[in-house]
């Protein structure tokens, strides 16, 4: 005789997920998600959000579908009371079961899900309270708990397809890399979402001279807009200087185009940065460098991940000294020899 558990389980044939956070929220509600999946493992399964974001996932284990939460009509249902889209009211309608990641509980989005669902709804603050220091993937899982939605393992994790890994290979051998030589990059990323974590570039530069020189090691550079043009002219100097042991560029390339590279190489090094995150849930071994955020709420979780940061008093700090800060020392005061030796520890874990 199936359990009660099991019979509500059965009845949920629809599940859709929505989530509007950046990668590395996103990245870390990855354990929330596996529970959801392995709850409702013949569901079809749909996530909302930001598509360039999620087709790391989709037909990836966790979604059959991605839908953007950008579409026409959306903006109706962040308004109180108004009249609602009509092809997303039926859409939203066809789902069993509907998470909502988002602040306000009691907010218009919900209220106006409720207006055209049959189906359940459920609630999940996608942040910890301030007063606590509950890792962000830990909190998640807390919220699930409080619909009986729990289930073993809470690191994320990224599944890419044989297609992905073979695309990243393909990309190294038009960079002119070996199988071999892709397997011993060092992925090195010297950006993130917010100037105020970033490492200083002259270090990451400094980092990857002295790799080289220590193995043959070759760097793969992560190099977009958000890097900024100091960076780009940073590394590009080097590279000239380098000649054949120079860093190769990765520009250009999509979310899930640069985790089938990075999965690929030996160890990824970063900042406190949604990428990090990412090359963390690849299972990839991870040196992630912290300053102004709390590492109890904001560091990445994998087998294989290190964290270097300075231990002076005012970090973590708070977010009004986040945005008040002009020196960032708890970043300037990480060394190049702090984060080599994480690096060389790194490599004898591993």
């Amino acid at each position: 005789m199936a359990t009660a558990k099991n019979e509500k389980t059965t009845e949920i044939q629809s599940v859709l997920v929505i989530h509007q956070g950046a990668i590395g929220d996103f990245v870390l509600a990855l354990p929330a998600l596996r529970v959801l999946r392995k709850t409702f493992p013949t569901a079809r399964s749909v996530i909302m959000g930001y598509p360039r974001i999620l087709e790391l996932v989709e037909k990836r284990f966790y979604a059959e579908e991605i839908v953007s939460v950008d579409r026409k009509g959306m903006a109706s249902f962040f308004v109180r009371g108004g009249a609602l889209d009509a092809d997303l009211s039926g859409f939203f309608s066809s789902f069993d079961l509907i998470v909502v990641f988002t602040k306000d509980g009691e907010g218009p989005l919900i209220g106006n899900l409720r207006r055209v669902s049959q189906g359940r709804i459920l609630h999940v603050t996608p942040f910890p309270p301030m007063h606590e220091r509950t890792h962000l993937s830990e909190h998640l899982l807390r919220e699930l708990r409080r619909y009986s939605l729990s289930m073993p393992g809470q690191e994320p994790r990224l599944y890419l397809t044989r297609a992905d890994q073979e695309r990243g290979a393909n990309y190294c051998e038009r960079k002119g890399l070996t199988f071999t030589e892709s397997t011993r990059t060092i992925v090195i990323h010297p950006g993130s979402g917010s100037k105020r974590k970033v490492w200083p570039v002259d270090r990451f530069v400094e980092l990857m001279r002295r790799l080289e020189r220590a193995d043959g090691t070759r760097a793969l550079v992560v190099l977009g807009p958000a890097e900024g043009a100091e960076v780009h002219k940073a590394f590009e100097a080097v590279a000239w200087e380098m000649g054949p042991a120079a860093p190769i560029f990765l520009k250009g390339l999509t979310l899930l185009e640069l985790a089938s590279v990075i999965e690929a190489s030996r160890l990824f090094l970063g900042n406190d940065s949604g990428i990090t995150h990412m090359a963390a849930a690849l299972g990839v071994p991870t040196v992630a460098i912290f300053g102004p955020s709390d590492p109890k709420i904001w560091s990445p979780w994998g087998r294989h991940v290190a964290l270097v940061r300075s231990n002076i008093a005012c970090s973590p700090c708070s977010q009004e000294t986040f945005v008040e800060c002009q020196d960032i020392q708890c970043l300037k005061q990480v060394s190049v020899d702090d984060v080599l030796a994480a690096v060389s520890h790194m490599a004898r874990e591993v």
